[in-house]
């Protein structure tokens, strides 16, 4: 009889341990599930860059503007610098993207498009664009360059003779145009055209005047 009852109560604690260990097994099981769901996934920093896009994530550009200050976009030898505190205003999410176009349309025009995901950005205040003058202007002369927008408005340049840069301030994305300021000037500006036809007839008639004057000076001196 007390072999029996000591064999129950062996039997009882054995199925406790066994039921104690199915639980464990299980609570375990279940932990190592939920950890990757409470881990957070790496935000991932990338930078795609195509023959015409630059392409940046928002994690990217977050470093770039931590440790650089502020951006810049390449492209075809033509820069674009954005001041940092107009890229922090985009607020930019982390796993967002910030799509950048440089290029030059042709020899004379050159243009900036930004994008936020699909959202199209126009106002970029106080950034600067930088053109190489000998890569841009072989041929002309870039103190008499000037540069205009899409809207025909004249844009403010300086040129940086120490790297060789015509340096371009805007406050918009968009079409840029090269022009040579004094002869383009003088071909739309209508009074300009009528001084210098006015100089040129004078200066035409005092040198006939002369000329007429001179030979009857000869004249006169040949019948004495």
């Amino acid at each position: 009889m007390y072999n029996l009852q000591k064999t129950i109560r062996y039997g009882f604690w054995l199925i406790l341990e066994v039921i104690a260990l199915c639980v464990g097994m299980i609570y375990s099981t279940r932990t190592v599930r939920a950890e990757p769901e409470v881990q957070q996934p790496a935000r991932k920093v990338t930078e795609v860059v195509t023959e015409k896009w630059t392409v940046i994530s928002g994690k990217r550009l977050d470093l770039i503007l931590k440790y650089m200050g502020d951006i810049n976009f390449e492209k075809e030898g033509i820069s674009l610098r954005i001041p940092a505190s107009v890229a922090q205003s985009w607020k930019v999410a982390e796993n967002g993207t910030i799509q950048a176009l440089v290029q030059k349309v042709s020899n004379h025009s050159y243009e900036i498009k930004i994008y936020k995901g699909t959202q199209k950005i126009t106002d970029i205040p106080g950034s600067r664009i930088m053109i190489p003058v000998k890569e841009m202007f072989p041929n002309g002369d870039p103190e008499t360059m000037e540069i205009t927008d899409s809207r025909g408005r004249k844009l403010k340049t300086f040129l940086d003779k120490k790297q060789d840069l015509l340096i371009v301030d805007t406050d918009e994305t968009g079409i840029f145009c090269v022009r040579g300021r004094k002869i383009d000037d003088i071909e739309e500006n209508p009074f300009a055209v009528a001084v210098l036809t006015t100089a040129t007839m004078i200066t035409v008639l005092i040198v006939g005047i002369r000329s007429r004057s001179g030979k009857r000076g000869d004249s006169h001196k040949g019948e004495k």
